[in-house]
């Protein structure tokens, strides 16, 4: 078996592992903070939704500079001390004594990850071109199956062991996967370094100063934010469709984890499509298709009418992150690729954190409809844009890092 494929195997299982135990808390953490003294429950949704931003709102500001370590030093070094990190954070989370205490904690985890960025940029640097597409999409698949299966094992791992203990099992299932990319990975020696080497300043000016980079990552934080924007009021919609008050919780779970399943089918099949026919014909299709579901969605009346449409756009939306990502590492040069990658990563937590935001704003003001109308009509602008990016011209020396399945360099 080629390294490059060992590689990505490794990652794929790597990730599948941190990204269940980081789901395994999803279910009870207003439980939990519950049980850190805080009340009432208007107090406990409000540290709800601050411990679901702090992590993105760290990881915002620490990827890029991740990104530019990974790229002097190493990124399976990201990858490991990313995942490290995070595991030991969620272990100190296990013994806090306060609300206080766990928000610093979330804010550190946020801090020190950015393993999708790195694992990205590890892969693509020794991808086959003409399997690119098809390695985002699989890559996909580890993210979205970690997050189904965690939370529908996280609730009643819960139940039987304690909170606290979960949060010990998430930080142990990150680092058994920080061990199996030290033990399985193995990273090409890079490229002589330049004399002078490009900071965190320098590689945002260059992301900025590319018309194709901006593009991608205006749609990777764009598309982020029309997922994010139905999150906090998914579960009020469903009881509105006239789902007992007891089992809603149980419902929107389910249609949570129909649309990942859907997912876990959809993003291999675009990935193949788009080393086939281009990313930027993909990204078109499936943005057109994801805009159709949630506007879809808009309208229905029956619990059974949105599973399909959930369903729906799960496959749909499962297209759009690998083909913006094969994008970007085609347009970065090789010494560049850490970073960059890192600062893609920021555009998507800006758009998981302006999502829920703007989303239950939106709900108060105009009602619960009409914000699926808005994921929609985000997704439209996108999709009418994408068209651009098929004309995008490489930059001097990018994908100098792909080589072709035949070995050789392209």
């Amino acid at each position: 078996m080629p390294q490059w494929q060992r590689n990505l195997y490794t990652l794929w299982a790597a990730q599948f592992l941190a990204m269940v135990g980081l789901s395994l808390v999803v279910p009870f953490m207003p439980l939990y903070i519950g049980t850190l003294g805080v009340a009432p429950l208007a107090a406990v949704e409000r540290w709800s939704g601050t411990l679901f931003a702090a992590p993105f709102l760290m990881q915002t500001v620490a990827a890029p500079l991740w990104g530019v370590l990974g790229d002097r030093y190493g990124r399976k070094l990201m990858v490991i001390r990313a995942l490290g990190g995070i595991g030991f954070t969620n272990i100190l989370a296990a013994l806090v004594l306060n609300v206080w205490q766990l928000l610093v904690l979330r804010a550190v985890q946020g801090g020190v990850s950015g393993f999708v960025a790195a694992t990205n940029a590890l892969v693509s640097a020794a991808m086959p071109r003409d399997r690119l597409g098809a390695a985002m999409g699989f890559l996909q698949t580890s993210m979205t199956a970690g997050s189904v299966i965690g939370p529908l094992i996280g609730g009643a791992l819960a139940d039987l062991v304690g909170y606290r203990r979960v949060f010990l099992v998430n930080g142990l299932l990150c680092w058994v996967g920080a061990a199996v990319v030290l033990r399985g990975v193995r990273e090409a020696p890079a490229a002589p370094p330049p004399a002078a080497r490009p900071g965190v300043r320098e590689n945002l000016a260059y992301f900025l100063a590319s018309p194709a980079l901006r593009t991608a990552g205006l749609f990777l934080c764009a598309s982020q934010m029309a997922v994010m924007v139905i999150e906090p009021i998914f579960p009020i919609y469903v009881q509105t469709l006239g789902v007992p008050t007891a089992r809603v919780a149980t419902v929107a779970g389910f249609l949570f984890s129909v649309t990942g399943i859907a997912a876990i089918f959809g993003a291999p099949v675009w990935g193949r499509a788009s080393d086939r026919y281009g990313e930027a014909r993909v990204l078109v299709i499936v943005l057109w298709g994801a805009c159709l579901a949630y506007a879809l969605q808009a309208g229905v009346h029956s619990m059974y009418t949105l599973f399909v449409f959930r369903a729906l756009l799960g496959f749909f939306v499962a297209g759009v992150l690998p083909p913006l990502y094969a994008i970007v590492a085609r347009l970065t040069p090789a010494e560049r690729l850490g970073a960059i990658m890192g600062v893609t990563s920021s555009t998507i937590m800006v758009g998981n954190l302006m999502g829920p935001i703007v989303g239950g704003v939106c709900a108060a003001a105009f009602g619960i409809r009409p914000v699926f109308g808005m994921a929609a009509a985000i997704l439209a602008v996108c999709a009418v844009g994408a068209g651009g990016l098929a004309r995008a011209r490489q930059e001097p020396g990018a994908s100098r890092h792909i080589v072709s399945s035949e070995g050789g360099d392209r």
